[in-house]
């Protein structure tokens, strides 16, 4: 096998890893999607019948008093919104961000995105991660996704959206 075969063979090799890493990536936030609010819920449930109970109040106790933080624009995490495995969700579609105009930081925007579909792939790609760059294409600016208030009543599964 010359070198060439070689290269085409490791090619191929790369690209089915690839498209491998893509698909498990989107099966990932589909299944999140679907199942992690139904999870935390359970998994409470679970809880407040075990000898944990004690964790679920002082859980509850510090949901009460951070009940406000999904209208005040959350807090993201920057680790997450970097994670690796956004970046073969974005390859999937393919997603892309288009910059149209230079916006000044000093002022609020909104992103409006329709039709963004039931599950929102490319509002949440675009805005919720930076795997297509938005801190580079425009830095300074903070994107925040918007969803549904009862998203933010389920324990547990809260946190991990106001971390997106």
């Amino acid at each position: 096998m010359d070198s060439s075969q070689e290269r085409e063979e490791m090619r191929k090799h790369n690209s089915t890893y690839h498209e491998f890493l893509q698909t498990l990536s989107v099966l990932q936030w589909i299944l999140t999607f679907l199942l992690l609010g139904p999870v935390c819920a359970l998994l409470i449930t679970w809880v407040i019948y075990c000898q944990l109970w004690p964790a679920f109040v002082i859980y509850i106790i510090w949901m009460i008093s951070d009940w406000k933080t999904p209208e005040r624009g959350g807090r993201r995490s920057l680790w997450m919104s970097k994670w690796t495995m956004w970046k073969y969700f974005k390859d999937y579609f393919p997603i892309k961000l288009h910059k149209t105009a230079d916006l000044d930081p000093k002022h609020n925007y909104i992103f409006a995105y329709h039709p963004h579909g039931i599950m929102s792939f490319g509002a949440f790609c675009n805005f919720g991660t930076d795997s297509t760059g938005f801190s580079h294409i425009f830095p300074n600016l903070k994107p925040h996704l918007t969803t549904l208030a009862g998203n933010f009543k389920v324990p547990l599964y809260r946190d991990y959206l106001l971390a997106a």
